[in-house]
């Protein structure tokens, strides 16, 4: 059964509900939840103490957003962090958010993705089913991170960049070494294909393309393919050609995206 902006035992007096809401009976709404108008939370979700929540949002079953920190456990005086979602976003079943995350216009998850504190994605990303975000993560527009990908801490991504299934990066030069952990840096139109692993402290240039289960141990010139274990450089991205058509194969599937998002 679902009810419409009917508070309940389980939907907290100090949260602030927006109109047109189907709010699940079994869901749970903690203090100082705002949540915009036209969403749809569903059954089992969680919802803890301030997160805010756009409007035309979805809210799949047994989500978790704001999860809390693990000073929860110890400090009496604790505050969960705020999280910010923002409009027209699709968290699907089983996907947990930690606090003191935020996001932008039209994020999406996959099922069960994860994703911890110090999170920040631009608009219009989405990160896919089982992936995984460590924390302290910078994410720009329009980035896409596939099924079962990991993002290390301390990993940054400008806009528009592609991760592909079941690739990684990484933030320690010698695990399981705590010491000068830094994660790699990847400029914009970058494109990762599956199962690549990229070092700590690596820069990937605009525009470059690491073919699919290649390692990535040095900084990537712009516009390059890279290739092998460790990757090198194979050719530019413009000499790769689409075997359908006689163009640059990867701007024909950069054209195709922004045709999609333009959509939305």
């Amino acid at each position: 059964m679902q009810t419409e902006n009917k508070v309940s035992s389980r939907i907290s007096a100090k949260a602030k509900l927006g109109r047109n809401l189907r709010i699940h009976e079994d869901a749970l709404i903690m203090d100082g939840v705002e949540i915009g108008d036209n969403c749809i939370i569903e059954p089992g979700a969680i919802i803890y103490e301030n997160v805010k929540l756009g409007s035309n949002c979805f809210v799949g079953a047994q989500c978790i957003l704001g999860e809390r920190l693990a000073a929860y456990k110890t400090d009496p005086n604790y505050s969960n962090p705020e999280t910010i979602i923002g409009d027209n976003s699709t968290i699907r079943s089983g996907t947990i958010i930690y606090a003191n995350c935020k996001f932008g216009r039209g994020f999406q998850t996959g099922h069960r993705a994860c994703i911890r504190e110090r999170s920040f994605f631009g608009d219009n990303c989405s990160f896919g089913t089982m992936s995984q975000s460590d924390g302290d993560i910078k994410v720009g527009d329009n980035c896409r991170f596939h099924n079962n990908v990991f993002i290390a801490t301390y990993t940054t991504t400008e806009d528009n960049v592609h991760f592909y299934p079941m690739s990684c990066t990484v933030d320690s030069l010698h695990p399981p070494c705590q010491k000068g952990r830094e994660g790699p840096y990847l400029e914009a139109n970058v494109i990762v294909g599956a199962k690549v692993l990229i070092l700590p402290r690596v820069r990937v240039g605009n525009g470059a393309v690491i073919a699919g289960a290649s390692v990535v141990t040095h900084n990537v010139e712009p516009n390059m393919v890279m290739a092998g274990v460790p990757a090198k450089k194979i050719k530019s991205k413009e000499e790769v050609r689409c075997h359908l058509e006689d163009r640059p194969a990867y701007e024909v599937a950069f054209q195709s995206l922004k045709s999609e998002d333009s959509k939305k």
